[in-house]
């Protein structure tokens, strides 16, 4: 489902509508229903002014006679006014209930949409600006389905007077539609500007919101560093760039509703009189209740006009703020990981694995032809310096980047439809990323594990102390980003929420979780993982050295390829700069604990 780029230059009715009836799925039945409750209860309403101009007619020509039958016409104006509200109210009713359902679906499709999006997007996207897009196509979409009755009722208030003009005096009716076709024209035209003013505001408006979410998430630094009024002067300018168009609107918001109300009152003075005189030049009797009728219908179609242009102004806005969910819903998604791998594998095969960051501009590949073997239940260390492609690796393996170019072979079975691993593997990444909720939400997510899984978990993560000072222990509330928390007592909550997620994974892949971790702590981490997890393949990211013991085979990484591939003793004695580094671990003498 999508919200396709409608032109700049229309208002957008059938964009706004399409994108109704595709979230209404399920519920379409419900949309028509109020519609046509909504129609009719307007229909019904129509017939009020002409009994009040029936009763003025019989008090005009029958004098006291006339009252009984005046009196029978003000009772059919009150049973229509009645009918009309007995149909108005389960309409609005049915038709704000189907609203949420629009809007609960609306949000799902871009949510799922977000989350089939490649990393290069997300990364290239401020997360600010995401949310504003989601916050106002949102909105924009739930206010034009939720207020439909005031669509309705304009279209109905406007084509009925026409019609009940027209009935009265021909020539008064065309020239009720030509005067208002010309002006709805005009108003068009000056809503084409508000909606070029309103795009322009939106763009300014995302990056206002985009460095209040930098600042505001910063704000350890912003206020240690004294930054406090460099970015208030920051986010001061982006503000004024968001009103300068909102002082263009203004204007010619100003301009549309003085046209509309001169030329507005002009058309009804000039209809009443337009029929009087068509009555006297034929030398007919002007009856009063048949020119109030005129007057109030061409007074309905002037207020309908003016209801047309308020509302229109909204959906010209509506139009605009759904506009912007196109970035999200137009992106084009991530391959996603075909082919899958069988449950009883003993050996993975990577080969010729090619994969440029695509926010990268540099011509060299991130990864450059690499190959690795993964046998099950193997611990595999990736080693290298910063920027040598460990972390990049395992992304690209795990699926959240594509590969530009791989061969995967399982058992010596080429695959060619496979991609990549994530399917069987879990990644637990170095820098956690902790919600605002309590410890228990932050590690299960709100999936159905047990007590005692949970609990375990904990303790594969060395969180069970750490808890046992919380006052609340599982339940008690982490703040936002983990502001309560320390680095390593958040990455031990990440690594505990990837334990959980890793049961049902023959891949496990570690990208420096431990990296906030003391070296005696750490090293207990990866034995109860190893523990734990006998028959699945670790892949992990070392920075400290001091784990390679631990490791069967040891990957060492030098500008996106893989130099060498062996254990830790083969690699000392092969690699110079490898073993340079090892040196330097034996010399600092960092201690390896035992278990």
């Amino acid at each position: 489902m999508g919200t396709r780029q409608g032109a700049a230059s229309g208002i957008g009715l059938g964009k706004l509508y399409g994108a109704l009836w595709r979230n209404a799925d399920g519920a379409r039945h419900l949309v028509v229903a109020f519609i046509f409750l909504l129609v009719a209860a307007q229909t019904a309403r129509l017939a009020i002014p002409y009994f009040f101009g029936n009763a003025v007619n019989d008090l005009q020509q029958g004098g006291n006679d006339g009252v009984p039958k005046a009196g029978i016409d003000m009772l059919w104006m009150l049973g229509f006014c009645i009918l009309g509200w007995a149909l108005h109210g389960p309409g609005r009713i049915i038709e704000r209930f189907t609203a949420l359902r629009i809007r609960e679906r609306f949000v799902d499709v871009l949510y799922r949409k977000l989350m089939s999006l490649p990393m290069g997007w997300h990364e290239t996207h401020h997360t600010g600006e995401t949310i504003q897009r989601i916050g106002k196509a949102d909105a924009a979409l739930f206010d034009f389905s939720q207020n439909q009755f005031l669509y309705l009722q304009s279209v109905v208030g406007l084509i009925g007077p026409v019609v009940a003009l027209c009935a009265i005096s021909g020539v008064t009716g065309a020239v009720a539609m030509v005067g208002y076709a010309v002006l709805g024209l005009i108003l068009y035209h000056l809503d084409r500007a508000m909606a070029r003013l309103a795009d322009t505001e939106n763009r300014a408006e995302r990056r206002y919101s985009a460095e209040l979410v930098d600042s505001l998430g910063n704000v350890s630094t912003v206020m240690t560093l004294r930054l406090q009024d460099a970015m208030r002067v920051a986010l001061t300018r982006r503000l004024h760039e968001v009103f300068a168009p909102i002082r263009r609107s203004i204007l010619v918001n100003e301009a549309k509703w003085c046209t509309l109300d001169l030329v507005g009152n002009l058309f009804r003075i000039g209809l009443v009189s337009l029929y009087v005189w068509l009555l006297w030049r034929q030398g007919a009797a002007v009856m009063v209740g048949t020119a109030v009728m005129v007057y109030q219908y061409s007074q309905q179609i002037g207020d309908v006009v003016g209801t047309l242009a308020n509302h229109w102004q909204g959906v010209v806005r509506a139009h605009t703020d759904l506009n912007g969910a196109d970035e999200i819903l137009d992106a084009e998604s991530r391959q996603g990981l075909k082919g899958d791998v069988v449950p009883g594998w003993q050996e993975i095969e990577v080969t010729g694995l090619t994969f440029r960051h695509p926010n990268h501009r540099s011509q060299t590949p991130t990864l450059d032809d690499v190959s690795l073997t993964v046998p099950r239940g193997a611990r595999i260390a990736l080693v290298g310096e910063s920027g040598s492609g460990k972390s990049s690796l395992m992304r690209v393996l795990s699926g959240l980047y594509d590969a530009d170019r791989v061969a995967i072979a399982v058992d010596g079975r080429p695959d060619p439809e496979l991609t990549g691993l994530g399917t069987i593997s879990t990644l637990i990444p170095q820098d956690p990323e902790i919600f605002e909720n309590t410890v228990a939400q932050n590690i299960t997510m709100g999936l159905d594990y047990s007590t005692e899984e949970v609990e375990r978990a904990c303790e594969l993560a060395c969180l069970t102390p750490i808890l046992d000072r919380m006052p609340q222990g599982l339940e008690t509330v982490i703040v936002e980003r983990g502001g309560n928390l320390s680095g390593g007592q958040k990455q031990r909550l990440a690594l505990a929420r990837g334990i959980l997620a890793a049961k049902r994974s023959s891949v496990i892949m570690l990208d420096e979780p431990t990296s906030s971790l003391d070296p005696a702590t750490e090293a207990k981490v990866y034995a109860n993982l190893m523990a734990e997890f006998p028959d699945a393949s670790i892949v992990s990211s070392i920075h400290r050295l001091h784990l390679l013991t631990r490791f069967d085979i040891v990957v060492f990484m030098q500008d996106g390829r893989v130099a060498d591939a062996g254990t830790l003793d083969q690699l000392i004695a092969r690699q110079p700069r490898f073993r340079e580094m090892w040196r330097e671990v034996v010399r600092s003498g960092t201690p390896e604990p035992v278990g």
